[in-house]
């Protein structure tokens, strides 16, 4: 199991396992050529850049590639989102 420590130069403070046959979500991309593709949300990471004062909810494909984040002001706020939006407890975070 890979702890990522730092997502796009922000510190991770939690994260789920990236459970690449568990698909947490599915993001839905238009390519040049008018093609549609799928990208699997496998894995989320809580995290924090210095200087900011907000934290990140980084949603990841399984090669830990972010595809999509929300902002929210605190830890415990991100949490909460995440649980009412993707269904993960407090217990599946690392």
């Amino acid at each position: 199991m890979d702890i990522i420590s730092e997502l796009d130069g922000a510190k991770v403070i939690k994260q789920t396992k990236n459970d690449t046959n568990k698909n947490l979500s599915s993001m839905f991309f238009e390519e040049k050529d008018g093609s549609i593709i799928e990208i699997s949300i496998t894995a989320l990471a809580i995290a924090k850049y210095e200087e900011d004062d907000e934290y990140y909810i980084f949603m990841c494909d399984r090669e830990w590639v972010i595809q999509d984040d929300h902002k929210l002001a605190s830890v415990e706020e991100a949490l909460l989102w995440v649980e009412k939006n993707f269904d993960i407890t407090e217990e599946e975070w690392l």
